[in-house]
């Protein structure tokens, strides 16, 4: 899909089921920031669709099946801006935000900026809210002391200390082949509880170094009301042992107001109870969206 901001993104939209369907559409916002839309991720909406909501999914601009821009476009605020014309080319009036990890960040953000076309949301392992500054632990994670390459660390520091200048002598290619194996290989085990009998799943590919980067530090930066104009109804779903502090998750609701669920000894993927977030989900969808219309 072509944006009226110029990004061409990959999307894939799969209508509501039953007998009542829901006009709003949830789009879902992917992690990173720099990842893409995982294949699970389709199927983890099925509880919503089956509550009549159609779900839309897109690779944000730069990564998996979506183009790349040129890294100086590469910022939260496009990302934002990416985000209100898509809403626009669905000729929704309002949509429900489905953040996952980063993804939350992102709808904070889109929030704040445009309180009034948001409808509801639900916010899966919120990333760090935006301007805070939290610390990760680990510890309680299968992820082992991360061992980052050499060319990665150049790389990076590359991008850290020239920003966008950067692609001129380091390509988004040859940048995000060390970003999705660093991803693939090191940083994957941190979803998972440690001593968890579930595996992460594998990952595709199709990270961009320069969008973790460039809008990582936007992110850092930002500085958003502590309450959004947006006080619609939510649901924080975290596990247990996620690497991310709770007071962040707590930052979230009293950005949008709404409820914290707490899922017991999972990780920030989600992935070892699911049975009890897919509950969460579909109580939600089913009792507070299905009066946004």
């Amino acid at each position: 899909m072509k944006l009226s901001t110029g990004s061409e993104i990959a999307t894939w939209t799969l209508a509501g089921e039953g007998a009542t369907r829901h006009a709003t559409p949830i789009i879902f916002l992917h992690g990173g920031p720099g990842l893409y839309t995982e294949t699970r991720r389709l199927e983890e909406g099925r509880v919503l669709r089956a509550a009549g909501f159609t779900t839309v999914y897109f690779d944000q601009a730069g990564g998996g099946k979506s183009a790349r821009l040129k890294a100086t476009d590469y910022s939260l605020d496009r990302t934002v801006a990416d985000l209100e014309a898509l809403r626009i080319a669905l000729n929704a009036p309002q949509v429900i935000l489905w953040g996952n990890s980063f993804g939350a960040s992102l709808a904070a953000a889109y929030a704040a900026r445009f309180p009034e076309r948001v409808a509801g949301s639900i916010l899966t392992s919120p990333g760090m809210f935006p301007g805070f500054d939290g610390k990760r632990d680990y510890s309680r994670t299968n992820r082992d002391k991360v061992v980052y390459s050499k060319p990665l660390i150049a790389a990076i520091s590359k991008i850290d200390s020239e920003g966008a200048r950067a692609e001129s002598t380091l390509s988004q290619s040859d940048s995000a082949t060390l970003f999705d194996e660093l991803v693939a290989s090191e940083l994957i085990d941190g979803i998972v509880c440690k001593g968890a009998s579930v595996k992460p799943p594998a990952l595709p590919g199709g990270g961009n170094l320069y969008v973790q980067r460039l809008v990582s530090k936007d992110v850092k930066r930002a500085s958003l009301p502590e309450k959004s104009a947006a006080l619609v109804p939510t649901l924080i779903v975290r596990g247990s042992c996620d690497f991310l502090p709770a007071d962040n998750a707590e930052r979230y609701r009293r950005f949008f107001g709404g409820t914290i669920v707490t899922i017991p000894n999972s990780g920030h993927g989600l992935i070892e109870n699911r049975e009890l977030v897919d509950s969460a989900l579909r109580n939600f969808a089913t009792v507070a969206l299905a009066k946004t219309g």
